[in-house]
């Protein structure tokens, strides 16, 4: 069988969905079927999937999605993740560059142990080079660890990984495997701590190797890295948003404050980073706030620190864009918009926005106008694409619900022609014809820039909206001065035509076209075309 080389990325997704979805003892019989040489094929297809069969009790086709493995299938009885399914995976690993050893050391990873034949190594070399001898690494806390012993047994057994990271991020990935494994059979409430714990410091170690890597390559390497260590943060989105604030008993809410407090410290570094530290406080906190004591202390100490003189290297503007954001979960919304006053809208924008859109699904429309007021007073500064597109968004959104209000309206042609696009779309959408002509003749739009649906919509429902906008077509096809030019404006004349007779206006047609052949008649060309289009006669 002819080796592989391995497809990285979809390695690094499957391993990261078995650690949360697969229990010990299907791995284990999973890894005996492919000892047993059971599993027939196993292929890599499109769009991170694998594919195999697997000889058991009967021949069983499997899909395997890495992507979300919930969506993965066998055709066999058992419903969920099943052996068969973790068989075609280690058959995978074998048949890539690493071969055996390579599903052996993910079997193992995944059961959060050493392979035998890593052992075995270990032990050769240690027989032909007895000197000098390295220091056992300290066995893991165990279950009864707090999280700060647990950070540092981390520290210190694999805080340096991050040097083999130069590159890429792919050394982390067995390390996380590693470190979840060791909690694969806790309680589930203290699984979801511990595993945010090792997310936690595998991105720590990314943050070490991304400053080992020069100015003129950085660039690159962060979009990698930070390509890489998207399904890590995403997974730790979900180990948040399943925590239980309410019900937590005291050694939950002690790991729970040590992790915060953790990443309070990175989230408020000034210093250039490659993740959004502040944005994962900011989901530990809306998470935890549903404990108001927790509430109640946290923002306590956020403003004590935000008033504090002596605070230097302290990133004064995450400390405001949290005290906002728990301002607003105190449904404080003037307290919180004066606190998000005092940062940078480019770096704060994306969580005010949301704050807006709640207000609006509550239907309490004077802090909407409030919100919206001071969006547009900072999105009016900056005018750029990444700020009026999300603005103008909630625009359409709060003029659907209340079209009374004339402001959603203001806003969004102050903000032309930023807003051209969006605007344009809600009022075809409103069925708004005259504005949006209006809107297409104020920007120079011709009738051939507009997509051919919607002229042919407004055309049946509406034809006199779009009149003016072909006048104005016509005038500008003229202009040109050349024969090209005067075909298209024909063309456009009799596009006109049609619209005066479905709107049922002979006459002016007639009118129209009588006082266009007198202002151009010193135009020949122009003249000959109107005749060959039997636009006259």
């Amino acid at each position: 069988m002819s080796l592989m080389h391995l497809n990285e990325k979809l390695h690094a997704l499957i391993e990261q969905q078995l650690n949360v979805h697969v229990e010990t003892t299907i791995m284990k019989r999973g890894w005996q079927y492919y000892m047993e040489g059971k599993v027939n094929s196993a292929n890599e297809g499109s769009q991170d999937h694998l594919y195999g069969v697997v000889q058991g009790s009967d021949l069983y086709a499997v899909i395997l999605d890495a992507s979300n493995l919930r969506y993965s299938s066998c055709t066999c009885p058992y419903t969920g993740f099943c052996k068969h399914m973790a068989a075609v995976y280690f058959q995978y690993c074998s048949q890539q560059e690493g071969g055996h050893g390579l599903a052996e050391r993910s079997y193992f990873r995944l059961l959060g142990l050493s392979s035998a034949s890593s052992l075995l190594k270990t032990s050769q070399a240690a027989r032909v080079e007895p000197q000098p001898q390295l220091p056992v690494a300290p066995r893991d806390p165990g279950a009864l660890a707090t999280a700060g012993e647990w950070l540092s047994w981390m520290e210190e057994t694999h805080g340096e990984v991050w040097r083999k990271c130069r590159h890429s991020l792919h050394a982390l990935q067995p390390l996380l495997s590693s470190l979840k494994g060791l909690a694969k059979d806790w309680e589930k409430p203290m699984q979801r701590l511990h595993w945010s714990t090792a997310i936690l410091f595998v991105l720590e170690q990314a943050e070490r190797a991304i400053n080992t890597v020069d100015s003129f390559s950085r660039y690159y390497h962060e979009m990698s890295f930070i390509r890489m260590a998207e399904p890590w943060v995403e997974h730790l989105y979900t180990l948040i948003s399943e925590l239980t604030p309410e019900t937590m008993g005291p050694e939950e809410e002690a790991w729970a404050d040590a992790l915060i407090a953790h990443v309070k410290i990175w989230a408020a570094s000034t210093e250039r980073q490659l993740f959004d530290w502040g944005y994962i406080y900011l989901a530990f906190c809306e998470k935890l706030s549903e404990n108001r004591s927790w509430f109640e202390r946290e923002l306590t100490s956020m403003v004590e620190l935000s008033h504090a003189e002596d605070a230097e290297g302290v990133n004064k503007e995450f400390l405001h864009t949290a005290i906002g954001i728990m301002y607003f979960f105190d449904k404080n919304d003037e307290l919180a918009i004066q606190h998000f006053a005092l940062t940078s809208f480019e770096r704060s924008q994306k969580v005010m926005y949301p704050c807006a859109a709640q207000r609006m699904e509550e239907g309490k429309w004077e802090l909407v106008e409030r919100w919206m007021s001071f969006l547009f007073e900072r999105v009016n500064k900056v005018k750029n694409g990444r700020s009026v597109g999300p603005f103008v968004t909630l625009c359409r959104r709060a003029d659907l619900d209340r079209p009374d209000l004339q402001i959603w309206t203001d806003y969004m042609t102050q903000l032309l022609p930023h807003s051209y696009s969006e605007l344009s779309d809600h009022w075809l959408d409103q069925k708004r014809y005259e504005e949006w002509a209006d809107l297409q003749m104020l920007v120079g739009s011709r009738p051939e820039d507009v997509g051919a649906h919607a002229l042919r919509e407004i055309a049946k429902l509406a034809p006199h909206a779009l009149m003016p906008l072909y006048h104005q077509s016509v005038e500008a096809s003229i202009q040109t001065r050349n024969r090209q030019g005067y075909r298209i404006a024909v063309k456009q004349l009799k596009k006109l035509e049609r619209l005066y007779k479905a709107d049922k206006d002979t006459p002016r047609w007639d009118q129209y076209i009588a006082g266009l052949v007198r202002k151009h008649q010193r135009l020949r060309a122009f003249q000959e075309e109107l005749w060959k289009g039997k636009i006259v006669t």
